[in-house]
């Protein structure tokens, strides 16, 4: 296995190639390829296979600003999961949670079950990916750049010593970031963004309310989070039994036999959203004819040319 996956320079000697890449992050501010200069900065302190930059809101989806990796690792299309599927993602949740600037390491913030998880399996292992690592700068309440670094499933996870080495820059990468968007100011909000997002939002507060009770709704966003029955109980602040009992009057109100079905249908309700109306997207889903149900990235497979 390739040295640069299995260790790393734990003391962070300032050797040329260290000093350069500092070098040249600092003299980039401002410009439009700073961002590859901090992963350039990361990937010289620790293995690194891909990684990238974008901007967290709470009242829109996200926007990708740089994703640096190998198409031919992934079978997913790149937008897929700016399409919805961020909604589940650890780091986003966290996000929404109010988490301060700092570095945060997957390993460390995933929910129990997320590597048994709907999410996990038909989106995270679908892009390739065995680890990754956060740095995360809040500009305020609502709004976080996210710089993030990954490993693919050909190497190994990252180790406490990568965390060491990541969490040494970080005061300097966060630091530079404070001055990088002072210097160029957010970019406009796109329409198509916000609706995309309050979509996405839609669905999670309005998915199966013709169906199910608001109880048994908690419970549902928390399964295709990945969480455990045992985790479940403890942030809902009731018995494990009781979790288990909802998970089956979902099943059966769904009239689904799984986890793959439960995420599939919440996936393909998102396009069937209005939200300005607190309508259930999986009534109007299911009453649409089958040839507006269309294919959602998540089905999609690898984007072509």
């Amino acid at each position: 296995m390739d040295d640069a996956y299995t260790s790393t320079r734990l003391c962070l000697p300032l050797d040329t190639a260290l000093a350069g890449a500092l070098a040249q992050m600092v003299e980039s501010i401002g410009s439009p390829d700073w961002f590859d200069t901090v992963l350039n900065l990361l990937g010289a302190v620790c293995g690194v296979d891909s990684g990238g930059a974008m901007v967290f809101h709470r009242h829109q989806q996200p926007r990708r600003i740089l994703h640096r990796f190998n198409p031919q690792e992934r079978s997913l299309p790149e937008d897929a999961f700016l399409s919805g599927p961020y909604v589940l993602d650890p780091n986003y949740q966290l996000f929404l949670q109010g988490c301060p600037s700092g570095v945060y390491w997957l390993r460390d913030i995933a929910p129990d079950d997320f590597y048994d998880s709907e999410y996990y399996r038909v989106f995270y292992s679908q892009i390739g990916l065995s680890d990754s690592v956060d740095l995360l700068w809040r500009i305020n309440e609502d709004t976080a750049l996210n710089i993030f670094v990954e490993r693919s499933i050909r190497h190994a996870k990252f180790q406490a010593t990568d965390l060491l080495a990541i969490r040494t820059l970080a005061p300097i990468i966060l630091s530079a970031t404070a001055r990088h968007y002072a210097l160029t100011a957010a970019a406009a909000e796109r329409d198509s963004d916000k609706l995309t997002h309050r979509k996405v939002q839609s669905t999670v507060e309005n998915f199966a309310s013709s169906l199910l009770t608001q109880r048994e709704r908690q419970v549902l966003f928390y399964m295709i989070s990945g969480y455990s029955s045992a985790l479940t109980a403890e942030r809902l602040k009731t018995t494990e039994g009781t979790i288990k009992i909802h998970r089956k009057n979902i099943h059966r109100k769904l009239d689904i036999g799984s986890q793959a079905e439960l995420f599939s249908l919440f996936i393909h309700c998102i396009p069937f959203a209005e939200p300005d109306a607190a309508l259930d997207p999986l009534a109007v889903y299911q009453s649409a004819p089958a040839s507006s149900r269309r294919k959602t990235l998540l089905e999609a497979g690898p984007a072509q040319g």
